[in-house]
């Protein structure tokens, strides 16, 4: 495996882009490229987590599909203190809609690399959980906007995902305030009072900022396919918000796969003792999600394998 760290901004140490590529070799792929999963960590935009990081990539490089973990601007990247104090000046490069033209600076410097990599540059993936779950949902309803492809100069196709793969995530951020509003669990709030304050820069945004962050409200058949779980007892994002999504991504005609387990907390990541810092965090049956998500992505974005293996011819420096 090639393990490489590329910093993304000259001046800023902080955004950064790790690639896990996995060696060409005679007796597998032998030259041809392979799909790659993007994984953007979540953190509520405060911090992007360790958790939902290396051992997301390594797992889906066990797939057979190259990985990069994309450490995204947040808001601790800055001069303020973490965590969320309530009146300190943000990171300005980690507010909306800063941290998604990074998945595109991400996308390009993939391309960019891909020959040499052997990456097919037109089936990446994005993966993330949680803030990075409605970051990558939010790329994947707007890459083809001006506001992206203009801002990064690139071309619109330079920077369409083939796909994602997303855990218990914010897609509709109006939603979402209504939903704790009327559950009147003060901790909530003020939990999601903090991510506002981290994604927006203000903890109360207005009706057209939380509308531009809610993925929901711009799905068009441009939209790449997506595979989407939580739990139904996450505790800081209601289940109710994957719903959304499904059904947005339906009514527009885009395939996607659903899965809502039942038991589970927040930001369980692979839900094994790979990720977990605590014994709570170890779930068998949310674990599941994992293997489910490989599935898809066999479906979707398999390896260019031949259907058998070719006949195995001795060295002749054996006779």
């Amino acid at each position: 495996m090639i393990l490489k760290t590329i910093q993304l901004y000259e001046n800023d140490p902080s955004v950064t882009l790790t690639a896990y590529i996995l060696d060409d070799s005679p007796e597998m792929l032998n030259g041809k490229t392979r799909p790659a999963v993007l994984v953007c960590p979540g953190g509520a935009y405060m911090f992007c987590s360790d958790r939902e990081a290396e051992p997301v990539a390594l797992c889906f490089a066990s797939m057979g599909y190259h990985a990069f973990v994309l450490r995204y601007s947040v808001y601790s990247n800055g001069p303020a203190p973490f965590p969320f104090p309530g009146k300190t000046p943000v990171y300005e490069k980690g507010v909306f809609p800063g941290p998604m033209r990074e998945i595109g600076m991400a996308m390009l410097k993939i391309r960019e690399h891909a020959k040499e990599w052997h990456v097919d540059p037109d089936r990446i993936i994005l993966n993330g959980g949680s803030a990075g779950a409605n970051n990558c949902a939010v790329y994947a309803v707007s890459w083809n906007k001006p506001f992206i492809y203009e801002y990064l100069n690139a071309k619109p196709e330079d920077l369409r995902p083939a796909g994602a793969v997303l855990g218990y995530g914010v897609y509709d951020c109006y939603r979402m305030q209504k939903t704790l509003e009327k559950l009147g669990d003060r901790g909530r709030i003020e939990q999601h009072k903090g991510f506002c304050y981290a994604a927006f820069g203000c903890a109360e945004p207005d009706e057209k900022m939380l509308e531009e962050a809610s993925p929901v409200f711009h799905v068009t058949k441009d939209t790449p396919p997506m595979f989407l779980w939580t739990t139904r007892e996450d505790d800081v994002v209601p289940m109710t918000q994957t719903l959304v999504m499904a059904l947005a991504l339906e009514e527009a005609g885009v395939p996607c796969e659903t899965h809502i387990f039942e038991n589970g907390r927040h930001g369980l990541s692979l839900a094994t003792q790979a990720t977990a810092s605590a014994k709570e965090q170890i779930m068998p049956d949310v674990s599941l999600w994992i293997g489910l998500a490989q599935t898809w992505l066999q479906k979707h974005f398999p390896l260019e394998l031949p259907d058998k293996c070719p006949e195995w011819v001795p060295p002749a420096e054996l006779f």
